[in-house]
């Protein structure tokens, strides 16, 4: 079924959407909140959770397209819950997100869209791979191990070119006049 069948039985408040959801998103959505929460129980709860904020969303909303709309729902629901379950504790991908750090002034973090689009214009220069592996790595919150192993390529390799990829946003975000 397509993105276009699901949204029409959405509308349509239809029971079936549901199942019709988890068929077509269900893997991706639990793979990223496994990948954050390194929690079966917990990645099963935010898949379900991501369900029922969709199916409360959808109508009034009608998102085009679906697919980033479900998985940005899906892994905020994940982060909401990363950040309860670890108050105290540093997981796996506040590491990841420290990477960015040094890349990102904070002051640039108060106007997130402005952010959000000057990242979105340095991702647009980068190859399909680099573009993949930078997503992977601090969008879906992947380790740098499951990364080198997806594209058969050593962990330090990966750890280079993740290095390389943020000196690039930075030097972007420099062009942009994010720094001083």
């Amino acid at each position: 079924m397509d993105d276009q069948q699901i949204l029409a039985l959405l509308w349509q408040r239809a029971e079936s959407a549901i199942p019709a959801l988890a068929h077509r998103f269900g893997k991706q959505l639990y793979l990223t909140a496994m990948n954050l929460l390194h929690n079966q129980r917990d990645a099963e709860e935010c898949v379900n959770d991501t369900y029922m904020a969709i199916w409360n969303a959808i109508p009034p909303k009608k998102p085009e397209p679906l697919r980033p709309y479900v998985y940005r729902i899906g892994r905020n629901i994940a982060l909401n819950r990363l950040r309860f379950n670890t108050t105290q504790k540093r997981g796996v991908y506040e590491l990841s997100l420290d990477e960015l750090e040094g890349c990102i002034p904070a002051p640039c973090l108060e106007d997130g869209r402005a952010l959000g689009q000057a990242l979105d214009a340095y991702l647009d220069t980068l190859s399909k791979d680099n573009r993949i592996i930078f997503l992977r790595r601090y969008w879906f919150g992947d380790s740098v191990k499951d990364i080198a192993a997806a594209f058969r390529m050593t962990e330090n390799a990966v750890s280079v070119r993740l290095n390389r990829l943020r000196d690039g946003l930075r030097t972007h975000l420099i062009k942009e006049g994010y720094y001083e």
